[in-house]
C-alpha cells in the first residue's frame, strides 16, 4: 500500500483541523480584543496630552505676565468702586447682617 493513510487517520485530520480553526479562531478574536483596549489607551493618552498641553500653556501665560498688574486691569470690571450712596448701603447692610449674626449666635446661648 502506498500510503495517503487509512480510513481511521480521516476523522482525526478533520478534529485536528478544527481544533486549529478553532484555536485561530480564538486567537483572532483576542487580537481583535487587545486592539480594541490599545486604541481606547492612546484615544486616552492623546486626551491627557492635550490637557497638559493647555495646562502648560495656563502656566506659560502665568509666567509671562506680571499678575498684579493684570489684576489692576481686570479688577474695575469685576467690582467697580462703588459711589459715595452705595458704600453707605452697602456699610448698612454689614452692619445689619452682622447684628443679626451676632443675635443667632446670642439666641443660642
Amino acid at each position: 500500500m502506498v500510503g495517503i493513510g487509512t480510513v481511521n487517520d480521516v476523522p482525526r485530520a478533520r478534529a485536528e483541523y478544527a481544533a486549529r480553526m478553532h484555536d485561530d479562531s480564538q486567537l483572532q478574536t483576542d487580537l481583535t480584543a487587545a486592539n480594541q483596549v490599545i486604541s481606547e489607551l492612546r484615544a486616552d493618552n492623546q486626551a491627557s496630552r492635550t490637557r497638559l498641553r493647555s495646562i502648560a500653556g495656563m502656566f506659560d501665560v502665568l509666567a509671562d505676565t506680571n499678575l498684579a498688574a493684570m489684576w489692576q486691569n481686570v479688577r474695575p470690571t469685576i467690582n467697580p468702586n462703588p459711589t459715595p450712596e452705595e458704600q453707605a448701603e452697602l456699610e448698612q447692610r454689614s452692619i445689619h447682617h452682622s447684628a443679626e449674626i451676632f443675635d443667632d449666635i446670642n439666641l443660642d446661648n
